[in-house]
C-alpha cells in the first residue's frame, strides 16, 4: 500500500521585514500521520503554521496539500 502525502514544504522561506524566520525548510507530513512541531521560542513554530494555513505567503518555496499548491 502506498503512503500518500498530506503536506509537503520544499525550501519554504519568509521574513518580518529584514528579519528571516524560516529559511530553506522542508519536510513532509504522511497522510494520515500524526506529527509535532516542537522548538524553542521564537524558533518559527507559529510562523511555519501560518505559512501552511496561507494566513502569511512565503518569500520563497512551495507547499502543498494533498498534492495541491496551496
Amino acid at each position: 500500500m502506498e503512503t500518500r502525502t498530506a503536506i509537503e514544504s520544499h525550501n519554504l522561506s519568509f521574513s518580518y521585514g529584514t528579519l528571516p524566520v524560516l529559511e530553506n525548510v522542508s519536510f513532509s507530513v504522511p497522510e494520515g500521520s500524526y506529527t509535532a512541531l516542537i522548538g524553542a521560542n521564537g524558533a518559527g513554530k507559529s510562523t511555519t503554521l501560518k505559512t501552511i494555513s496561507g494566513l502569511l505567503r512565503s518569500k520563497t518555496g512551495s507547499i502543498k496539500f494533498m498534492g495541491e499548491d496551496i
